[in-house]
């Protein structure tokens, strides 16, 4: 049961990444999983349930990544700059599979249906805040090491997630991952002007 579980959420993912909520049917989720609509019912209560899970999900995965790097031993500026390669190499290994930049899903689903359906804007905003739980260590670390101005941590890993998802947003309209990545050397500046705005 687990199992047909997680198969689909995973099948969800895959379908919402690749073509948006509104155009991905239930009935296409249960067939591409392999289920029928009676095993999917059984495990979610709607569409917009399934979803909320698979953000959640989804978010995990990145924050897990981002935990790990934060625990790493690399140098601070080295762990902001790996913080903008894991979506990077999302959307790397994407394209390689698909053809396409698929961009994120949390960020995806933001612009699609956060401002129409409350439930889903909380699940993003869920997710977005444990990304920054998890990238507040390394902004500490730039401050410790005088690396940026003394600013609130929250503050500034919300502004590089900002970044990441203002680069995602590119990659995904151009077709090209690189363009996450090229943002990771404007992350220090871009937290240094943090403090100069706060102070003007």
């Amino acid at each position: 049961m687990t199992d047909t579980r997680t198969k689909l959420l995973s099948t969800a993912t895959d379908l919402f990444l690749g073509k948006g909520f509104g155009v991905v049917g239930t009935a296409e989720i249960c067939k591409s999983a392999g289920v029928s609509k009676g095993t999917f019912y059984h495990f979610f209560e709607s569409k917009t349930d399934l979803l909320i899970h698979a953000v959640e999900q989804y978010a995990n995965v990145f924050r897990s990544e981002f935990d790990a790097i934060a625990q790493s031993n690399v140098v601070p500026d080295k762990k902001l700059a790996a913080l903008f390669d894991v979506p990077a190499q999302a959307n790397r290994s994407w394209k390689a599979s698909h053809g396409f930049a698929q961009g994120c899903l949390v960020g995806n689903m933001t612009l699609e249906l956060g401002s129409v359906d409350d439930s889903v804007r909380r699940a993003v905003c869920d997710a977005m805040a444990s990304w920054q739980h998890a990238i507040a260590p390394v902004i500490r670390e730039l401050i410790i090491g005088g690396q940026i101005p003394d600013i609130d941590p929250a503050s500034g890993a919300e502004a590089v997630i900002t970044m990441i998802q203002g680069g995602l947003i590119m990659a995904k309209s151009q077709n090209n991952p690189e363009l996450v990545s090229l943002l990771a050397p404007s992350a220090l500046p871009a937290l240094s002007g943090i403090q100069r705005a706060t102070s003007s």
